[in-house]
């Protein structure tokens, strides 16, 4: 697709204007509330406490309330379950007034298992290449994406995810569009049709009307589908009859194009027809999807097809049919507006190799989004760089000529010597290097220490002696990222590292660990090379039928400090590339899960962590 013409980079800068101030001193309207959704308890605490960082540094409009609200405890919910609980939290803390208000409601649970660098800390305050002062995470955009569309909608909830962009214009004469006062109004977008397999596709009644050289206008919905064939949007009238689809601002999407689905809001008419329901069934049972369930039951041509279609629920509970059919009885004909955005488009960024893509590759959407390259990143001309303790930095400085240096992969919030060797194809955030690196192509670096002991700071636990070592090197095609754990009441530190095309979700029989693809081998030889045992790496199911995957595989060392973690993982990879096992052993040294990891986090040393190097590069 090509490129809307838009003013993206100056919605983001127009919200920075408000960071840091009081509603009073705004000069525009904006949320009334905000919620951020977390899968349990100890998610929220990890959101929590970054809130409390944004705020703090003013990177946060400073009287808005912002609310992390919890799944309960219990099977799986889905975002529709999660939207649920938090209109129930909002009704018990605000009462009727709730229903005067403009919320939005960010989804921003779950355990990243496709992006692991955001499992720990979520993919909501996931960096974003942007800012001078500080970072931008995608809490930031997300604050800042919608702001021109605030105006036109009246009180009710806007739902969104946590992990995609949306780039967009509304053209020029758009005063007269608004969201409506009652049901669903949701954004629909020009998509190929291969996008609209992957998406939710809506079918708008008399599509031979609407004009796709108008940037934005309101349609009927007749009817949503959810990730259907190329032959259903046929058979179904979701497809624009033109062989190739010319839109608004010369937008042009090859081939013929469909209406897919991004963000949706609803009016508080449909926030007491779901609370009602709420109090109804009791306590959510089963996975409920915000976009399947509750759109596809809405439109004159909504039937329940869809709820015997299980492929997109990951967890199959006994109250799914039910729950799925009650939903549908709930919400059918209730009326579905859309805002057609003939100028626009939506970018999802949730995995590692989108990660790669839009923050290395794709020129266009990096200008669209007015994201950079070097962001809030300290580079040093010495190679004795005191660890994150602080101290006497000796010359560090910055440098400027950085960001027109074409060959620079994405570096964020970073401090590393300026010899290091990033290709343009490569993501490094979080670091804290003392020595150069040499980087493989398409890489992730994330929250990586490797620093070089002074004399001053001899017994720092954060400094490993590199010795004559002149230069660490990762090689190509890895994603690799260090989390402190707890292990006996004592901070220690994982490393893992993933091939980045690694499928961590891919499911084989927990008895047959050897059928795991890592690092494009299995897990059996990489077993094999580094001593391990099977039984260490994946004890022994109780259920025959177990199935597990590369999330619960034991694979990655723990140590004393990130820097010898950082090491040994590096270590393991050149083991098994070279199929050698003599460089390593792990006989005798614990190896955890990414599950594992999730558990036994040590999130005060990693936001310690995070902070210290903010406050390092600020100096």
């Amino acid at each position: 697709m090509s490129s809307p013409t838009n003013k993206n980079s100056q919605i983001y800068e127009s919200y920075g204007t408000i960071r840091g101030k009081k509603r009073d001193e705004f000069g525009c309207e904006f949320w009334d509330l905000i919620v951020l959704t977390a899968m349990d308890e100890a998610q929220k605490e990890v959101y929590d406490r970054q809130l409390e960082y944004k705020t703090g540094r003013g990177e946060l409009p400073l009287d808005v309330p912002i609310h992390v609200v919890a799944d309960p405890p219990g099977p799986k919910i889905g975002n529709g379950g999660s939207t649920l609980v938090s209109l129930q939290f909002l009704l018990e803390k605000y009462g009727e007034d709730l229903y005067n208000k403009r919320v939005l409601l960010i989804h921003a649970g779950g355990q990243s298992q496709r992006m692991p660098s955001a499992s720990v800390l979520g993919k909501v305050f996931a960096p974003v290449p942007k800012g001078e002062k500080s970072m931008c995470d995608m809490l930031d955009m997300k604050l800042a994406m919608f702001c021109p569309l605030i105006p036109k909608m009246g009180p009710g909830v806007f739902v969104t995810c946590a992990d995609d962009f949306l780039v967009y214009s509304l053209g020029d004469n758009h005063e007269d569009i608004q969201f409506a006062p009652e049901g669903f109004t949701a954004l629909a977008h020009p998509s190929s049709l291969d996008v609209g397999t992957g998406h939710g596709v809506y079918v708008i009644k008399d599509i031979e009307k609407v004009d796709p050289n108008i940037p934005l206008q309101n349609c009927s919905c007749y009817q949503v589908l959810q990730k259907p064939s190329i032959e259903t949007m046929y058979a179904k009238g979701a497809v624009l009859d033109k062989e190739q689809s010319k839109l608004a601002g010369n937008l042009v999407v090859d081939g013929k194009a469909a209406y897919t689905d991004s963000s949706f809001f609803f009016a508080h008419d449909v926030t007491k027809k779901l609370l009602q329901f709420l109090e109804a069934i009791g306590p959510v049972k089963c996975e409920i999807d915000a976009y399947g369930d509750f759109l596809q039951a809405l439109g004159e041509g909504a039937t329940r097809d869809y709820i015997d279609n299980t492929g997109n629920i990951s967890t199959l509970t006994q109250d799914l049919k039910a729950t799925r059919e009650k939903v549908f009885d709930l919400l059918r004909g209730t009326p579905l507006t859309l805002l057609v955005m003939n100028l626009s488009k939506f970018v999802h960024i949730g995995t590692t190799q989108e990660y790669i893509n839009y923050f290395c590759f794709d020129a266009e959407f990096q200008s669209e989004m007015g994201l950079g390259k070097d962001v809030f990143n300290l580079w040093t001309e010495n190679m004795k760089v005191l660890p994150l303790s602080g101290g006497d930095l000796g010359s560090p400085t910055r440098k400027k000529m950085r960001l027109s240096d074409t060959s620079l992969g994405c570096v964020m919030h970073s401090s590393l010597p300026l010899s290091s060797y990033i290709p343009e194809t490569a993501v490094v955030e979080f670091c804290h290097f003392g020595i150069p690196v040499r980087v493989g192509q398409n890489c992730i670096l994330s929250n990586l220490t490797y620093t070089i002991k002074t004399e001053n700071d001899c017994e720092d636990v954060n400094a490993v002696n590199a010795g004559n070592q002149e230069c660490l090197e990762f090689p190509p095609n890895i994603f690799i990222h260090t989390i402190p754990v707890q292990v006996d009441n004592e901070t220690q530190f994982a490393t893992v590292f993933f091939h980045i095309k690694d499928n961590l979700k891919k499911m084989e029989p927990a008895n047959d660990i050897s059928r795991l693809h890592f690092h494009g081998k299995t897990v059996q030889e990489y077993v094999k090379v580094v001593n391990l045992t099977g039984e260490k790496v994946q004890p022994k199911p109780s259920d025959a039928k177990s199935k597990t995957n590369l999330w619960f595989a034991c694979l990655f060392p723990v140590t004393q400090s990130p820097s010898q973690s950082l090491q040994l993982a590096l270590t393991c990879i050149r083991a098994l590339k070279t199929d050698d096992p003599k460089l390593v052993s792990l006989e005798t040294t614990t190896v955890v899960s990414m599950a594992a990891i999730l558990k036994s986090k040590d999130l005060n040393a990693m936001l310690k962590q995070r902070n210290n190097l903010y406050n390092l590069i600020k100096q």
